[in-house]
């Protein structure tokens, strides 16, 4: 390959690479507790509703995310039962019934196990949820009162939970439910949806009291305003990651294999 050969090749890498990385931002969601859906500009705020989840799905609270599947998961807290969701057409897809009554409001999936869990506040409990059947398992009691919501950070494998009882940041034992405090939300005065975003190393929450949008220092507990969500009830929050296309990996593929070529050549005509 000449050097004008290999230029267009290296053109061709950043040109497949550079796209990819900037659309892992991703996009922040949120529901209401009417159904609505939104998403949510991470940097200010600001939302913008982009459908309406379907009648089906009664009361919705929490959502959560699994990126190996891309599964939207959804709870719904007067059915008592899981669902998927589907972003684009707002569609709930019902999984099965939590098989006892609870007010799961928090839901989240850990990708270091592929285990849903979920936080209710009556019975102020902690369960692990099968995505076949629905069905909730009682892991333990969280000692507290309340509305729980929960977050996982990824990126350090630490699972969160907010308290609006007493609105402040705890981390959470997986193997029986117990809470640790971090520390006051300080401002935040009814925390709901919590989502991390690993592209952005932050963890994001809403307060359908102020109606703000909060990024939380995980080792303080303190909550930072970022913006305005408009008057609502936001109850759910999840970030979904975007998946670039198979054709974005294969086109990456060709330039770098085409690099590795010319500079095999160019040792051997050294």
């Amino acid at each position: 390959m000449t050097h004008t050969g290999f230029k267009a090749v290296a053109s061709l890498v950043l040109v497949c690479v550079l796209p990819a990385a900037q659309a892992a931002l991703g996009t922040l969601y949120a529901l209401d507790s009417t159904r609505g859906l939104f998403t949510i500009d991470p940097a200010t705020g600001a939302r913008v509703q982009v459908g309406t989840i379907s009648a089906n799905a009664g009361t919705t609270a929490g959502l959560a995310y699994d990126p190996a599947s891309n599964t939207v998961f959804l709870t719904s807290t007067n059915n008592d039962s899981l669902y998927t969701l589907d972003l684009a057409t707002g569609n709930a897809t019902l999984v099965g019934s939590y098989g006892t009554a609870v007010v799961m409001h928090g839901l989240e999936w850990d990708s270091s196990t592929g285990t849903l869990y979920g936080a209710s506040s009556t019975p102020n409990s902690f369960y692990s949820i099968s995505t076949v059947t629905g069905a909730a398992t009682l892991v333990g009691s969280i000692g507290l009162t309340s509305f729980n919501n929960l977050g996982y950070d990824s990126t350090n494998n630490v699972l969160y939970l907010t308290n609006s009882g007493n609105d402040s940041l705890y981390t959470i034992n997986r193997a029986n439910g117990s809470v640790t405090l971090v520390g006051s939300l300080f401002g935040s005065t009814n925390p709901n949806g919590l989502a991390y975003a690993a592209d952005l190393q932050a963890m994001f929450l809403v307060d359908n009291s102020t109606d703000q949008l909060y990024s939380l220092n995980l080792a303080t507990g303190a909550a930072t305003s970022i913006g305005s969500t408009g008057a609502g009830n936001l109850l759910g929050l999840v970030y979904v990651a975007v998946i670039p296309e198979p054709a974005t990996y294969a086109l990456f593929s060709l330039g770098l294999a085409g690099m590795l070529a010319w500079q095999r050549r160019r040792r051997l005509t050294a």
